[in-house]
């Protein structure tokens, strides 16, 4: 996918540098740079990166029906990238400056590996878009939300679960009991969400051993980073006193996308695109609050420039297991969103 997008962006006529991401992420972040007679200075973002295992595509394979176009990742983020790839060669070089484009290839785990870059490819720059998937009704949204890692621990004592289960602590019961203390943690739409997903026994369960050893993973989402840091005293504090006697549970929270939040340039860049879509008779709703996902806007704003999220193609079925589409009769008016958008920015 790097190759290819490598590829479409040189055809474009932009030079294309590689940059390799920190850590264990794969792949390279594929950054664009296209030169224009224009003054605007842009970054526009999106991701190669799917939701999706090996083999998916096999599975769900690409298809067009009733005004559709089906097919596993195609809202979250291949959609957003097609309209980077066919919004440019609308553009005149008189329309913009300097436009960069950042394609990372580890989103939906949390740009660990590629936020610190795109901050820095955001510094300065007069704006920044981004092209995650809208909805219908299309909308643009002014906060998406922080995200954090939840793991916890549970080690307890095997022992043989028919003759002598009581020489042994069952992990497996204190995890359960980890959950009833925490369940309510959550805290609704638009605020902190809290949710354990992910449970591990090592070594694998056996039906007759009591189980020793179990992991954990939850998944939080913050409107701030200060909810992360209250949350974390919180689950310390309601599962410092083991359920079962000789029990030892260790909850540790770990830092993952920051959140964005529209402040008072990010509004106006917003609004500005709203205006745009009703000059063409379409309306782009401006969600109030914040939606409970997190995406790269929130490392984009960290430079502190204007941020404007949400300007792929509107989808459905995304992070789920139901059929995975985008609206095709929104393709023309998406790409002129995003062209124009880019026009009036560099004038």
């Amino acid at each position: 996918m790097g190759n290819y997008l490598e590829g479409r962006f040189k055809a474009l006529g932009a030079t294309v540098a590689r940059i390799k991401p920190q850590g264990n992420a794969k792949g390279d972040i594929i950054v664009a740079t296209l030169k224009g007679t224009g003054t605007s200075n842009l970054l526009l973002i999106g991701h190669m990166d799917t939701v999706y295992l090996h083999g998916a595509l096999a599975k769900a394979p690409f298809r067009v029906e009733d005004g559709k176009a089906f097919g596993p990742g195609i809202a979250d983020d291949k959609g957003g990238l097609a309209v980077i790839l066919h919004a440019l060669p609308l553009l005149k070089p008189s329309d913009f400056g300097t436009i960069t484009i950042a394609i990372n290839t580890d989103e939906e785990v949390g740009s660990l590996g590629s936020g610190a870059a795109i901050t820095e490819l955001a510094r300065g720059k007069q704006a920044v878009l981004s092209f995650e998937p809208t909805y219908i009704p299309e909308a643009t949204v002014t906060g998406t939300s922080g995200t954090a890692f939840v793991v916890a621990t549970i080690t307890g004592k095997a022992a043989h679960a028919g003759n002598a289960p009581e020489q042994g602590i069952n992990a497996l019961v204190e995890a359960a009991a980890v959950i009833d203390k925490t369940k309510d943690l959550d805290q609704g739409k638009g605020k902190l969400r809290f949710n354990w997903t992910v449970i591990n026994q090592d070594p694998a369960g056996v039906r007759n051993i009591i189980p020793d050893s179990i992991m954990m993973v939850g998944d939080l989402r913050i409107p701030d980073d200060a909810e992360r840091e209250a949350f974390a005293a919180e689950i310390a504090r309601r599962v410092a006193t083991p359920t079962v006697p000789g029990a030892k549970v260790e909850v540790k929270v770990i830092p993952g996308r920051p959140p964005y939040t529209a402040d008072a340039a990010s509004m106006a860049l917003i609004k500005r695109a709203a205006a745009i879509y009703a000059d063409i008779g379409q309306t782009l709703t401006i969600v109030p609050g914040r939606m409970g996902g997190g995406t790269d806007a929130g490392y984009a704003a960290r430079a502190g420039v204007p941020v404007i999220e949400a300007l792929g193609l509107p989808g459905f079925g995304y992070h789920s297991k139901a059929a995975e589409y985008v609206y095709l009769d929104a393709v023309p008016r998406r790409l002129y969103l995003a062209a124009e958008l880019i026009r009036q920015l560099g004038r």
